[in-house]
Protein backbone atom coordinates (compact mmCIF):
# COMPACT_ATOMS: atom_id res chain seq x y z
CA UNK A 1 0.00 0.00 0.00
CA UNK A 2 1.88 3.48 -0.98
CA UNK A 3 2.70 5.56 1.53
CA UNK A 4 0.05 8.38 2.76
CA UNK A 5 1.67 12.00 0.90
CA UNK A 6 2.38 15.04 3.25
CA UNK A 7 -0.18 18.02 1.01
CA UNK A 8 1.84 21.40 0.44
CA UNK A 9 -0.28 23.81 -0.97
CA UNK A 10 0.60 26.98 -1.86
CA UNK A 11 3.98 27.36 -0.30
CA UNK A 12 7.28 28.54 -1.72
CA UNK A 13 10.69 26.27 -1.30
CA UNK A 14 13.69 28.09 -2.03
CA UNK A 15 17.70 26.92 -2.46
CA UNK A 16 17.35 25.29 1.04
CA UNK A 17 14.45 23.60 0.92
CA UNK A 18 15.52 20.20 2.37
CA UNK A 19 15.38 16.85 -0.02
CA UNK A 20 13.49 14.87 2.39
CA UNK A 21 10.53 17.01 1.32
CA UNK A 22 10.30 15.57 -1.87
CA UNK A 23 9.48 11.90 -0.89
CA UNK A 24 5.93 10.78 -0.40
CA UNK A 25 4.68 14.38 -0.87
CA UNK A 26 1.80 16.58 -2.99
CA UNK A 27 2.88 20.03 -3.83
CA UNK A 28 -0.68 22.11 -5.70
CA UNK A 29 0.72 25.39 -6.84
CA UNK A 30 3.96 25.66 -5.25
CA UNK A 31 6.91 27.45 -6.22
CA UNK A 32 10.23 26.71 -6.28
CA UNK A 33 12.90 29.56 -6.38
CA UNK A 34 16.56 28.57 -7.00
CA UNK A 35 16.15 25.02 -6.43
CA UNK A 36 19.61 23.29 -6.85
CA UNK A 37 18.39 19.55 -7.00
CA UNK A 38 21.48 16.90 -7.90
CA UNK A 39 21.40 13.44 -8.30
CA UNK A 40 18.23 13.15 -6.24
CA UNK A 41 15.66 10.72 -6.29
CA UNK A 42 12.04 12.26 -6.31
CA UNK A 43 9.63 9.28 -4.97
CA UNK A 44 5.46 9.22 -4.99
CA UNK A 45 5.75 12.87 -5.34
CA UNK A 46 2.93 15.49 -7.15
CA UNK A 47 4.02 18.28 -8.57
CA UNK A 48 0.18 20.20 -9.50
CA UNK A 49 -0.07 23.46 -11.49
CA UNK A 50 3.53 24.68 -9.32
CA UNK A 51 6.10 27.08 -10.99
CA UNK A 52 9.73 26.42 -11.05
CA UNK A 53 11.87 29.54 -11.67
CA UNK A 54 15.53 29.87 -11.61
CA UNK A 55 16.19 25.93 -10.68
CA UNK A 56 19.25 23.46 -11.88
CA UNK A 57 17.91 19.65 -11.85
CA UNK A 58 20.49 17.68 -12.86
CA UNK A 59 20.38 13.66 -12.90
CA UNK A 60 17.21 13.45 -10.48
CA UNK A 61 15.39 10.50 -11.04
CA UNK A 62 11.77 10.82 -10.57
CA UNK A 63 10.09 7.32 -8.93
CA UNK A 64 6.21 6.80 -9.20
CA UNK A 65 5.60 10.92 -9.94
CA UNK A 66 2.97 12.84 -11.59
CA UNK A 67 3.66 16.35 -12.95
CA UNK A 68 0.84 18.51 -14.42
CA UNK A 69 0.88 21.81 -15.59
CA UNK A 70 3.99 22.83 -14.53
CA UNK A 71 5.52 26.55 -15.73
CA UNK A 72 8.83 26.50 -15.79
CA UNK A 73 11.10 29.95 -15.93
CA UNK A 74 14.88 30.12 -16.63
CA UNK A 75 15.77 26.74 -15.50
CA UNK A 76 18.42 24.44 -16.00
CA UNK A 77 17.80 20.70 -17.04
CA UNK A 78 20.08 18.12 -17.04
CA UNK A 79 19.89 14.54 -17.80
CA UNK A 80 16.17 14.02 -16.81
CA UNK A 81 13.54 11.32 -18.10
CA UNK A 82 10.45 13.54 -18.08
CA UNK A 83 7.82 10.62 -19.45
CA UNK A 84 8.29 8.72 -16.10
CA UNK A 85 6.16 12.21 -15.12
CA UNK A 86 3.06 11.64 -16.65
CA UNK A 87 1.43 8.88 -14.27
CA UNK A 88 -1.09 6.90 -15.24
CA UNK A 89 -2.11 9.22 -17.59
CA UNK A 90 -0.56 9.68 -21.41
CA UNK A 91 -2.07 12.62 -22.32
CA UNK A 92 -1.29 14.78 -19.37
CA UNK A 93 0.95 17.14 -19.89
CA UNK A 94 3.78 17.94 -17.53
CA UNK A 95 4.42 21.25 -18.92
CA UNK A 96 1.86 24.33 -19.09
CA UNK A 97 4.67 26.79 -19.73
CA UNK A 98 8.65 26.98 -20.66
CA UNK A 99 9.86 30.17 -20.67
CA UNK A 100 14.02 30.20 -21.20
CA UNK A 101 15.01 27.15 -20.06
CA UNK A 102 17.98 24.94 -21.31
CA UNK A 103 17.56 21.08 -21.52
CA UNK A 104 20.81 19.17 -21.73
CA UNK A 105 20.68 15.36 -22.39
CA UNK A 106 17.36 14.79 -21.25
CA UNK A 107 14.90 12.34 -22.30
CA UNK A 108 11.12 13.64 -23.07
CA UNK A 109 9.95 10.05 -24.42
CA UNK A 110 6.33 9.14 -24.71
CA UNK A 111 5.37 12.44 -24.05
CA UNK A 112 1.56 13.99 -25.33
CA UNK A 113 2.88 17.78 -26.03
CA UNK A 114 0.89 18.61 -29.00
CA UNK A 115 0.81 22.12 -29.78
CA UNK A 116 3.06 23.29 -27.23
CA UNK A 117 5.64 25.84 -27.46
CA UNK A 118 9.13 24.92 -27.39
CA UNK A 119 10.24 28.29 -28.82
CA UNK A 120 11.75 30.01 -25.72
CA UNK A 121 13.89 27.14 -25.08
CA UNK A 122 17.26 25.44 -25.58
CA UNK A 123 18.56 21.84 -25.93
CA UNK A 124 21.26 20.34 -26.40
CA UNK A 125 21.92 16.21 -27.46
CA UNK A 126 17.78 15.63 -26.13
CA UNK A 127 15.51 12.29 -27.14
CA UNK A 128 11.86 13.01 -28.69
CA UNK A 129 10.86 9.17 -29.06
CA UNK A 130 7.43 8.01 -29.62
CA UNK A 131 6.15 11.85 -28.83
CA UNK A 132 2.29 13.54 -29.72
CA UNK A 133 4.10 16.63 -30.94
CA UNK A 134 1.73 17.59 -33.80
CA UNK A 135 1.26 21.48 -34.32
CA UNK A 136 4.53 22.07 -31.74
CA UNK A 137 6.43 24.86 -32.23
CA UNK A 138 10.48 24.63 -32.54
CA UNK A 139 10.62 28.22 -34.56
CA UNK A 140 14.33 29.09 -34.41
CA UNK A 141 15.38 27.16 -31.58
CA UNK A 142 19.00 25.39 -31.03
CA UNK A 143 18.10 21.80 -30.43
CA UNK A 144 22.03 20.63 -30.54
CA UNK A 145 21.91 17.23 -32.18
CA UNK A 146 18.77 16.15 -30.34
CA UNK A 147 16.79 13.59 -32.24
CA UNK A 148 13.10 12.62 -32.98
CA UNK A 149 11.98 8.86 -33.59
CA UNK A 150 8.94 7.51 -34.10
CA UNK A 151 6.75 10.82 -33.25
CA UNK A 152 3.84 12.84 -34.40
CA UNK A 153 5.18 15.61 -36.02
CA UNK A 154 2.25 16.62 -38.04
CA UNK A 155 2.16 20.32 -38.53
CA UNK A 156 4.81 21.01 -36.45
CA UNK A 157 6.95 24.11 -37.01
CA UNK A 158 10.71 23.67 -37.19
CA UNK A 159 11.04 26.85 -39.10
CA UNK A 160 14.28 29.25 -38.34
CA UNK A 161 15.24 25.61 -35.95
CA UNK A 162 18.91 24.08 -36.16
CA UNK A 163 20.65 20.81 -35.13
CA UNK A 164 17.84 18.56 -35.35
CA UNK A 165 18.14 14.69 -36.50
CA UNK A 166 14.66 13.85 -38.09
CA UNK A 167 14.46 10.44 -39.98
CA UNK A 168 11.76 10.65 -42.73
CA UNK A 169 10.78 7.31 -42.34
CA UNK A 170 10.48 7.18 -38.59
CA UNK A 171 8.51 10.56 -37.80
CA UNK A 172 4.87 11.75 -38.97
CA UNK A 173 6.04 15.18 -41.35
CA UNK A 174 2.79 15.55 -43.23
CA UNK A 175 2.53 19.80 -43.14
CA UNK A 176 5.99 20.27 -41.07
CA UNK A 177 7.29 23.45 -41.50
CA UNK A 178 10.86 23.70 -42.03
CA UNK A 179 13.29 26.15 -43.61
CA UNK A 180 16.21 26.42 -46.00
CA UNK A 181 19.54 25.30 -45.60
CA UNK A 182 18.66 22.91 -41.98
CA UNK A 183 15.52 20.83 -44.11
CA UNK A 184 18.53 19.39 -46.29
CA UNK A 185 19.57 17.72 -42.53
CA UNK A 186 16.08 15.88 -43.07
CA UNK A 187 17.48 13.73 -46.28
CA UNK A 188 20.85 12.46 -43.89
CA UNK A 189 20.30 8.38 -44.08
CA UNK A 190 18.20 8.45 -47.24
CA UNK A 191 21.26 7.54 -49.47
CA UNK A 192 20.51 10.65 -51.40
CA UNK A 193 23.92 12.59 -52.52
CA UNK A 194 23.51 16.00 -52.99
CA UNK A 195 25.39 18.46 -54.63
Amino acid sequence: MPAAKTLYQGRTFDSSAPADLLRDAEFQDCTFQGCRWVALRVQNCSFLDCRFTRCQLSAVTFSFCLMRDARMDRCEFRNIAWGGLTGRSAVAQPFASLEGCNFLYSDFSGLALAGFDFSRCQFRECVFDQCKLGGASFRGVSLGRSGFTRCDLRKADFRGAEGYAIALADNQLKDARFSFPEVVNLLEGTGIRIE
